[in-house]
């Protein structure tokens, strides 16, 4: 057995927890709308709840011949004002949730619009102009501002969520996800980052993209750097 898989795995089976815990595979490589709604709405609840907004978002795009898991922020944006606005959008399909415990803080669907429409003023409406920005220095910069710069956001969680949702499963790595791979195995470790994660996987009988996911919670959770969903 190669002697670095060996060791990341007994690792993540001592931080991880049992894998029938971990949330299941995730994320929306091709549909940017639904990377945005689990993002703004994954904060302070459980993800079933998330799940449930998603399940809706894409019942009503089925019911209009539409295909939720193509959609992106333009398509969002036009979902959001058929319905009539954010308030109507929360009714029908999200939920009533604050961004904040903050009084008067708005709801998370008034959010998911500010956010949405930063995106497209970007230039960034699917995930592949994602993908894009964010290996753009600059670009880059600018569109997180944009997202942190709305209420509920500030922190970069949810930012960085989104990115990670955006993502093409198993083709790269999150940077916690790589700073634990490097913690475990020496920082001067040049194997790539997504092989190793596939090879564990693989040799664990686990779903590579839970396993991303569950590494890249747990890497939010460590102290000094703590920005658990339930702070947001």
């Amino acid at each position: 057995m190669n002697t670095d898989v060996e060791r990341l795995r007994a690792a993540c089976e001592r931080d991880l927890g049992d894998p029938a815990d971990w949330p299941g595979p995730f994320g929306y490589p091709d549909a940017l709308a639904l990377c945005i709604i689990d993002a703004i709405y994954v904060t302070g609840t459980r993800h079933l709840t998330v799940e449930k907004v998603v399940e809706r978002y894409r019942a009503y795009r089925a019911a209009q011949g539409g295909n939720a898991d193509t959609d992106g922020a333009p398509e969002l944006l036009a979902n959001v004002e058929e319905l009539g606005g954010p308030l109507q959008w929360a009714a029908a399909i999200g939920n009533r949730r604050p961004t904040s415990t903050a009084k008067g803080a708005p709801l998370r669907s008034a959010a998911l619009v500010e956010v949405s429409q930063a995106l497209v003023d970007l230039g960034v409406r699917t995930t592949a102009d994602l993908r894009a920005v964010v290996e753009d220095d600059g670009r880059g910069a600018q569109a997180k501002a944009a997202w942190c710069a709305v209420p509920g956001q500030r922190s970069g969680f949810t930012w960085r969520y989104l990115v990670l949702l955006a993502q093409q499963p198993g083709v790269t790595a999150d940077p916690g996800v790589a700073g634990y791979v490097y913690r475990e195995l020496g920082a001067a470790h040049g194997d790539d980052v997504a092989a190793l994660l596939q090879a564990v996987a693989d040799e664990a009988g686990w779903d590579a993209t839970a396993l991303h996911h569950a590494i890249w919670r747990f890497e939010s959770a460590r102290p000094g750097r703590r920005e658990l969903p339930s702070t947001a």
